[in-house]
C-alpha cells in the first residue's frame, strides 16, 4: 500500500478516534470496550518511519474488549485493530486485563481482572508477555508484587521480579 494511502488512512481513523470523549482519571484500574471495539485516544498521533509503527502522545489510551492501556505516551507495533506491541510511558503507565481463571475456578467468578503499574509498561501480545520497569507493580485478585522490574507471562500466570531494592509481595491467605 503507498505511505500517502496509508497515512491518510490511519489520519482518519485518528481523527475519528480523537472525537471520542475522553474517559475521566482513573486510581486502580481503566475500563473495557463492550464489543470487538479498539478504542485509542490521545492529544497527537503520527506514523514513525518503519511499516506498521504509530506514536501517540498526551494522555493516550487504548481500550478492547480484554485489555486496556493508559499512559502520556505510546508506541504501537503492527496494526491499530491486532498490534503485535505496545510500549506506553507515563507516570505511571498502566495496563489492565482481564485473565481467564484457573479450571478450578467456578463459572460464577468469570476472568479476573489484573492491573500492572510502571513508567514504562510494553505488551508482547503474541505470547502474551508483560514488561515493566521503573516503579512497577502488579496487583492480582488476592496478592500485589512491587519491584523495579516485573515480567509476568498473562496466560500462565508466572512472574520474575528484580531491581535494585528487590521485591514487595502482599497478599492475602486462603481463606479454604
Amino acid at each position: 500500500m503507498h505511505s500517502g494511502t496509508l497515512f491518510r488512512k490511519h489520519s482518519v481513523l485518528l481523527s475519528l478516534l480523537f472525537l471520542v470523549a475522553m474517559q475521566p482519571a482513573f486510581a486502580d484500574s481503566i475500563g473495557f470496550t463492550s464489543d470487538d471495539t479498539i478504542t485509542i485516544t490521545a492529544q497527537r498521533g503520527w506514523e514513525g518511519d518503519e511499516a506498521d509503527v504509530i506514536h501517540f502522545s498526551g494522555n493516550f489510551e487504548l481500550h478492547a474488549p480484554d485489555w486496556s492501556m493508559a499512559g502520556d505516551t505510546a508506541v504501537v507495533y503492527g496494526t491499530l485493530d491486532n498490534p503485535d506491541k505496545v510500549v506506553v510511558e507515563g507516570r505511571p503507565a498502566i495496563i489492565s486485563f482481564l485473565r481467564s481463571e484457573d479450571e478450578n475456578a467456578t463459572d460464577a467468578d468469570g476472568p479476573e481482572e489484573v492491573t500492572g503499574t510502571a513508567n514504562v509498561v510494553e505488551y508482547f501480545r503474541d505470547t502474551d508477555t508483560l514488561v515493566m520497569r521503573g516503579g512497577s507493580s502488579l496487583l492480582r485478585k488476592e496478592s500485589r508484587l512491587s519491584s523495579e522490574i516485573i515480567e509476568y507471562n498473562v496466560e500462565t500466570d508466572r512472574y520474575s521480579a528484580s531491581g535494585e531494592g528487590g521485591i514487595d509481595t502482599q497478599f492475602d491467605p486462603d481463606d479454604k
